[in-house]
């Protein structure tokens, strides 16, 4: 292939990110994997850090790219929580977050625009309202089945499945408040592993840092793809 082409593709990919954008994508690979040395882990807990992390930040930047890594770290992350167990959490990257990310692929596709980046949307009122009731309720309901189950922290393991699963059918729908319950998910994540480090599983410990990086790129994308929102509102006006 051309050289020239290749880097044409190279500039329009980041074309639109700022220099703090590029370095926090930069920081947050080098840091992950630093960590993963640091703690003497395997190679596999190194590439779902990475691609658990590549998924958020280019998600973040309405990156469709991000989905493809996003199918990879859903199945290494349930592989993961299948020895503790959390079987709340693996069947919810198994059997509904790589069959979503797969289809929204397809979606999202439909809604690019020439840059690669997707047009977002905001929630109304009837639909936020809508979403919470139902997210709670769900929430009760599952907590009852992993219990049956024997599932580990069971309740821990339906708030965290739950709302993924909430965020990801808003995710599908390109509405910018799923990253607020992405911040949830990962902030309770983040409780769930400690739980899981202080039972005497020292591989719970990279996964927290994971899932503490999460919180900040989760953070950032609510920011991002509101302000896209808003700006693509403006221009239909």
């Amino acid at each position: 292939m051309d050289g020239g082409v290749v880097a044409n593709r190279r500039v329009s990919f980041f074309d639109g990110w700022s220099w703090k954008e590029k370095l926090w994508l930069a920081f947050v690979l080098v840091f992950q994997t630093v960590m993963w040395a640091i703690n003497r882990e395997t190679v596999f807990m190194l590439i779902m850090t990475l691609t658990s992390s590549l998924n958020l930040v280019l998600g973040a930047k309405g990156k469709v790219v991000g989905l493809y890594f996003a199918i990879i770290n859903s199945a290494m992350y349930a592989y993961s929580c299948l020895g503790v167990p959390l079987y709340g959490e693996v069947m919810y990257n198994v059997l509904y977050s790589i069959p979503v990310s797969i289809i929204a692929i397809v979606l999202w596709k439909k809604h690019t625009s020439k840059d690669g980046e997707i047009q977002f949307r905001t929630m109304n009122r009837k639909v936020l309202v809508t979403t919470v009731v139902i997210t709670l309720n769900s929430i009760f309901v599952y907590t009852k089945i992993l219990e049956w189950m024997g599932g580990s922290f069971a309740f821990m393991d339906s708030l965290t499945t739950v709302v993924s699963v909430i965020a990801s059918m808003l995710y599908l729908m390109r509405y910018s408040e799923q990253w607020l319950m992405w911040v949830i998910v990962n902030a309770l994540s983040i409780v769930m592993w400690i739980f899981v480090l202080a039972s005497g599983d020292q591989s719970a410990l990279l996964i927290i840092i994971m899932k503490a990086v999460n919180l900040c790129n989760s953070s950032y994308g609510y920011y991002n793809w509101k302000r896209i929102s808003k700006k693509l509102e403006e221009n239909k006006q």
